[in-house]
């Protein structure tokens, strides 16, 4: 047989053998699948609302999700406060208000716990609480965590509730 017909032999079987590629693209349309459900699912947003409130059903419910964009997905608000919700409410109504609240792309949890959050909210050493909203075609998701003080730059973050 002429080298050229095992050249071109060996590469067609290369081809029909690359699993790792036919996966990556099975990986890549489950994805754009998920995107293109979500504005028509609502579970499919509720479930990816619950993955950026870090409160998803179980881990393989939120490890599945963490090759999928996260950005710009919903209307995601943060708020970090020195004093526990509804802790001054009664006294003080009206003063934390909705402007106290800011937008926040991507993950918004990290808001509380990455860069610049993570030390604001450590600096002094006190616990603090954060608030995370999420809306999406007439869904809301909103979390509420216990940024509890430990030690020096270290605090456990405690979810408080979500509804």
């Amino acid at each position: 047989m002429p080298a050229r017909f095992n050249e071109m032999n060996s590469i067609d079987r290369q081809v029909k053998n690359d699993f790792g590629f036919a996966a990556i693209l099975l990986g890549v349309f489950a994805i754009v699948v998920w995107l293109l459900l979500m504005p028509v699912l609502p579970a499919i947003a509720n479930t990816t609302m619950h993955r950026f409130h870090l409160c998803s059903s179980n881990f393989a419910v939120f490890a599945a999700q963490f090759p999928i964009p996260a950005m710009y997905n919903f209307a995601n608000q943060t708020k970090v406060s020195d004093v526990p919700p509804g802790f001054i409410d009664p006294f003080f109504a009206g003063l934390d208000t909705e402007d106290s609240f800011r937008y926040i792309n991507h993950f918004p949890a990290r808001d509380a716990t990455f860069s610049i959050g993570r030390y604001k909210n450590l600096r002094d050493g006190k616990d603090h609480w954060f608030t995370l909203r999420s809306n999406y075609r007439g869904q809301e998701l909103e979390t509420e965590f216990r940024l509890k003080a430990v030690a020096k730059w270290q605090y456990e973050l405690q979810r408080m509730s979500a509804r």
